[in-house]
């Protein structure tokens, strides 16, 4: 990896401004690869790894804000979201689900090359975050689960489905989602491979009754929620 060209993925659905993003990168000294959709984008981080990833917000299947987890589950490189939505709660949920700073569209280049810049100059500590709902706590560090006071031990793909879920908690993914999100573009499974994993985790979490938190949603898919009283 070359230093004097740090490495800058561009995600964005539009032609025309994954071009203009890419003239106006590299022409601030930076290479450039893009990625029409978060499926693309994963396929690209395979085998070329990004030193900071543009991701607009408004992407086909997946959404910028549901990509993130996936994003943040193998790199912590800084993360810059785009958005026509100016919303605050928009900002918000950009931030708290791994983004590290937030442009609204339109924008001029020189800022965003300047928060590029500023992104990049920002020391990349180590991970220490917590993800908690209800009862339930995720070391995404150390990779660790507990719900209650009770350890819970688990594999790296019902950790990583848990973790998806708890992070975009309410949210309700589909199985081609979760599946994408997952296990990824390549992957030799099928959505009953994602309703065996939700078993798998309803069994180790102890999750029936009014203390369940994994809830199907009939004819859509998955969702974390306290179940409704």
């Amino acid at each position: 990896m070359d230093a004097a060209f740090p490495h800058i993925l561009v995600v964005d659905d539009e032609d025309a401004i994954r071009e203009l993003l890419a003239y106006g990168l590299r022409g601030a000294g930076f290479e450039v690869r893009s990625a029409p959709d978060g499926r693309a984008a994963l396929s690209v981080m395979e085998t070329w790894k990004p030193e900071a990833i543009i991701l607009d917000v408004m992407l086909p299947g997946i959404d910028g804000f549901s990509l993130l987890p996936a994003f943040r589950r193998v790199t912590d490189v800084p993360i810059i979201m785009l958005s026509a939505r100016m919303e605050t709660e928009d900002k918000v949920s950009g931030l708290l689900r791994g983004a590290d700073d937030y442009l609204t569209k339109p924008f001029e280049m020189q800022e965003l090359i300047a928060r590029l810049h500023a992104s990049l100059r920002r020391p990349r500590l180590e991970s220490r975050e917590t993800v908690s709902y209800a009862d339930l706590v995720i070391n995404v560090g150390r990779r660790t689960v507990v719900r209650g006071n009770r350890p819970i031990e688990l594999s790296t793909r019902e950790f990583d489905l848990l973790l998806t879920l708890a992070r975009n908690a309410q949210h309700v993914f589909t199985r081609d989602q979760l599946l994408d999100l997952v296990w990824g573009q390549d992957r030799d499974v099928t959505p009953a491979t994602v309703e065996t994993y939700i078993s798998y985790l309803r069994s180790k979490l102890g999750d029936e009754g009014k203390s369940a938190l994994i809830q199907t949603i009939r004819g859509v898919g998955y969702t974390l929620r306290l179940q409704e009283r």
